[in-house]
């Protein structure tokens, strides 16, 4: 046994020169890769991915603070449009790893900031794919993204603003298609579902209110247009009925903005057309008077509201 002790004895500090070594071999890897980091993100990924494995360093939030900005270099060159991006992702299990392992008070703040610009990215993604393409389910897709990444450093974060203006832009957006093209029917469930969502948060909301009536209001001029074929007089009858609900279901929408703000002339507007659709002569000529006398003119029908609050 003494024997035994004198070897470990005699080996110790070579055990703990290696071990030093070692430790100092991975020190000297983070600090290259942290150099190249943004000149040669590619190499420094490489770099310190060996740094992550090494049972010295795996525990290290900074290595894996680091490898996450890593990615973000990578990331913001190449797939920063793209909707599903494995550089995105890898950034997002870096910084988690990292926050899992305690950071200082620096760390977590510089966690914070990229987990900021990846919920950021997301949300001008979401805006681009609407505005842009046109992709409601892939713009969606990114809009849920944009809230997910944003509780992980503000975990008591509320949407009810950012879910206003959302919907509300993607009602406009999809309205305005309904209204163009009645027959686009799917076009209008997504504006009607957008738009309700926004009214859910915000019962008041102008724009939600005025965009719900001009979409009834151009379904009932559509249905008008559809008396011009000679139809049965049975038809007619069940076309001018459904005529009728659906400009008070217009109404309806457009008379809660109006009665909140008997100065907004979108309101008074569609109210003249509503009016005017359900013969409701004395009520149409009111609302007409009320748009001439601040310089509206009907030349055309009413135009829809645009996507703000």
């Amino acid at each position: 046994m003494c024997k035994l002790r004198q070897i470990f004895k005699n080996f110790l500090p070579g055990i703990l020169l290696l071990v030093s070594a070692s430790l100092l071999a991975q020190e000297d890897a983070y600090r290259r890769a942290s150099e190249l980091y943004k000149t040669n993100p590619e190499l420094a990924l490489k770099i310190i991915d060996s740094v992550i494995v090494h049972p010295q360093t795996q525990s290290d939030f900074n290595c894996w603070t680091l490898r996450g900005y890593i990615y973000y270099e990578l990331y913001r060159k190449t797939d920063k449009l793209k909707l599903h991006s494995p550089l995105r992702d890898s950034i997002v299990s870096s910084i988690l790893v990292s926050n899992k392992l305690k950071p200082d008070s620096l760390g977590e703040s510089s966690n914070k900031k990229l987990l900021k610009n990846i919920s950021a990215s997301y949300y001008n993604l979401c805006t681009k794919l609407l505005q842009d393409s046109i992709n409601y389910e892939r713009s969606l897709i990114a809009y849920n993204k944009y809230k997910e990444i944003h509780l992980l450093f503000e975990p008591k974060a509320n949407f009810d603003n950012n879910d206003i203006q959302y919907y509300l832009a993607v009602g406009s957006v999809y309205s305005d298609i309904f209204i163009n093209d009645n027959n686009n029917t799917a076009a209008g469930e997504i504006a009607k579902v957008a738009l309700l969502k926004v009214l859910d948060l915000q019962p008041e909301n102008p724009g939600a209110n005025i965009n719900m009536g001009l979409m009834y209001y151009n379904q009932a001029a559509y249905l008008s247009k559809t008396l011009e074929f000679g139809l049965e007089f049975d038809q007619i009858d069940i076309v001018q009925e459904n005529m009728i609900k659906l400009a008070k279901q217009a109404e309806s929408f457009v008379i809660k903005v109006y009665n909140k703000d008997n100065n907004n002339v979108k309101a008074m507007e569609c109210l003249f057309y509503v009016y005017r659709m359900l013969m409701d002569i004395p009520k149409s000529d009111e609302f007409k008077q009320k748009c001439i006398e601040r310089g509206v003119k009907f030349e055309t029908e009413p135009k829809k509201e645009g996507g703000k609050k």
